[in-house]
């Protein structure tokens, strides 16, 4: 799946490159802010799954360019910013991760020309860097982000369903709903666990065109 994701990014730079220059994509600047609920999906040595854990809550952003083909096509990217992590509760103790990643998206998806109205599905495949990470255990902090035991790497995949709506021939709304399926274990121990990143992402934007669509 790791590589999976990296033929993503990959292949989505190479359409980047090679459509750019061909005069039949729309070009759009987008920004966006999401609601993250996160967790994270957690394995045992043994294979089976530990669902002890509960959803964290954050905000995100990002800002990105988009080509949107003739035939319903388009390609995305963007670089922003979101949160991570996770609650548990062991013998009365409250364990808490807070987690914020820079991150950059590139993808692919189809939309269905409705008029004004445009339904689509996207899949992006994303790398974040971890830049803060806390640890909260009852009411005291510790900032884990240089500690051996944390991964400061994140690679996974966005599945977004979506809708666009035209308010006017440069300026288009969008509201998707996104769910992050992470692959790398965010704890580096060798014990055989794994925990990686999952979120549920409500996310409203704005995309601006700056190329008309050739005729």
């Amino acid at each position: 799946m790791k590589y999976f994701t990296i033929k993503i990014i990959g292949l989505s730079l190479v359409l980047f490159i090679s459509l750019g220059n061909q005069g039949m994509a729309q070009s759009s600047i987008t920004i966006d802010a999401s609601q993250y609920i996160s967790n994270f999906a957690f394995e045992l040595s043994d294979g089976t799954q530990d669902s002890e854990y509960s959803p964290v809550y954050g905000g995100g952003y990002s800002l990105g360019y988009s080509y949107e083909l003739d035939m319903g096509v388009f390609l995305n990217g963007g670089l922003g910013m979101r949160p991570g992590g996770a609650t548990l509760v062991v013998d009365n103790t409250n364990y808490q991760w807070d987690l914020q990643y820079a991150q950059i998206r590139l993808g692919a998806g189809y939309a269905y020309d409705l008029g004004r109205i445009k339904p689509y599905i996207a899949v992006d495949g994303y790398y974040g860097l971890l830049l803060t990470a806390n640890q909260r255990i009852n009411n005291e902090d510790f900032d884990i982000i240089d500690s051996e035991s944390i991964e400061k790497n994140d690679v996974g995949i966005y599945v977004s369903p979506g809708a666009k709506l035209a308010v006017s021939d440069a300026i288009t709304v969008y509201a998707q709903y996104s769910y992050l399926l992470g692959l790398n274990n965010v704890e580096t121990t060798t014990d055989g666990q794994n925990a990686k990143n999952r979120a549920s992402v409500f996310t409203l934007g704005l995309s601006f065109s700056i190329e008309p669509l050739s005729k």
